[in-house]
């Protein structure tokens, strides 16, 4: 019988194969130790996610504290439910939409090339550190209203925010300092802002007027909304940019295919998604009892929903495992599902759509350095630190 723990060295290192055994075996599967449950297959987690009366996304951390059942220390849109997730949400949401994403699409071609342009005499760029964070957190920056000057300050403290040791299960000492430090300066830009009584149209002056039934959002609330908005920008992005220069060059036909019709690569998109979805699990609690293909699962505890082997799920997708950019995917769960679907989905395709671009129109035939690869170890956001490619030096 298979043997799942979200903390396990196996997870951290591959998880695939076991989650292809709990879709098997277990797709509904108990873990003990945490009296909590974990949803392989992507029905159920396509469908709970969108289930609004047997489940909560109070206190769903993706780490420890929430399957301890202990209290979460801050709220954001992510642990919020209805009605103040909805109406908080839909403050917000225009800086994030569609809209949004297409009038940013120039500045963020303005600053990839100038990233690349940067590194084009030296034949080599970081694709994680040098070129996809560098985008993604000043776009974070324009939309959430963080100072640009702070870039990269920003970049390290979510770097190490994330860092893990094998010493400990879940976030390490460093990385709960970085969680303080992050809201220590969270707090002080908020309430810099607060101060000087500029308005500027970005989510932090949406969350420093909230006005509504729950009167005005306190300085610390609004902190804690802009750690999901900073954390999300600056982390996941970047490592499914990596994974998909790896797909493509280790798929050079595709690759090929795209760089000669630049007009694939939304369609791509989907399947890059899919295929290396960074984040491993997010949580629900149960708050009224309900049954999944014949367990039942009580007030209280705690539900893991395993994107990545949803992604995997062979009952979805004809042939999971195979990378294949014609593919078009109806539905995923990348983004999650339902009012929690991820706030800055357009943002991310976007951004891929624009470095895409660039890297195949530049030098298409790039080559990923495999032995300078960083891969951390990590039972949540798992993917590359380090992703050096080599091209054709231009001075």
């Amino acid at each position: 019988m298979v043997d799942y723990d979200p903390y396990m060295p196996e997870i951290k290192q591959d998880p695939y194969p076991i989650y292809a055994r709990l879709r098997a075996e277990s797709p509904v599967y108990y873990v003990e130790r945490f009296d909590a449950w974990a949803l392989a297959l992507f029905e159920d987690i396509w469908e709970a996610s969108q289930d609004g009366e047997h489940y909560s996304t109070g206190n769903s951390t993706a780490d420890l504290s929430f399957l301890q059942r202990k209290p979460s220390p801050q709220e954001t849109l992510a642990s919020i439910d209805p009605p103040r997730h909805d109406e908080l949400r839909t403050r917000v949401f225009p800086y994030f939409g569609p809209k949004a994403a297409r009038e940013l699409e120039p500045m963020m071609r303005k600053w990839a090339v100038e990233c690349i342009e940067r590194h084009q005499p030296s034949g080599r760029i970081d694709a994680v550190s040098e070129l996809a964070q560098q985008l993604a957190v000043r776009i974070a920056c324009t939309i959430s209203g963080f100072p640009m000057r702070d870039a990269d300050y920003l970049v390290d403290i979510v770097m190490r925010f994330f860092l893990r040791d094998e010493a400990s299960e879940g976030m390490s000492e460093g990385g709960h300092a970085a969680q303080q430090e992050m809201w220590e300066y969270l707090a002080r830009i908020v309430r810099e802002r607060r101060d000087s009584g500029e308005r500027p149209p970005d989510a932090m002056s949406v969350l420093l007027g909230e006005t509504g039934e729950w009167g005005e959002q306190t300085l610390q609330k609004a902190a804690e909304h802009l750690t999901l908005l900073m954390v999300g920008a600056t982390e996941t992005f970047p490592k499914t940019f990596a994974s998909a220069l790896l797909r493509l060059w280790q798929h050079p036909d595709q690759r090929r295919e795209l760089a000669n019709d630049l007009s694939l690569i939304p369609t791509a998109l989907k399947e890059i998604f899919r295929y290396d979805m960074p984040t491993q699990w997010l949580g629900r609690t149960v708050i009224k009892e309900t049954e999944i293909r014949a367990h039942k699962l009580r007030v209280g505890q705690p539900v893991m929903f395993l994107y990545p082997s949803g992604n995997r799920d062979e009952r979805e997708f004809d042939r999971p495992d195979v990378f294949d950019i014609h593919r078009n995917p109806e539905r995923h769960l990348t983004f999650g599902h339902g009012i929690h679907r991820c706030l800055g989905a357009f943002m991310a395709t976007m951004e891929g759509k624009v470095l895409l671009e660039e890297i195949l129109t530049r030098f298409p035939d790039y080559e990923v350095l495999e032995d300078e690869l960083v891969k951390p170890p990590t039972e949540f956001v798992q993917g590359y630190s380090r992703f050096p490619i080599a091209f054709e030096p231009v001075s």
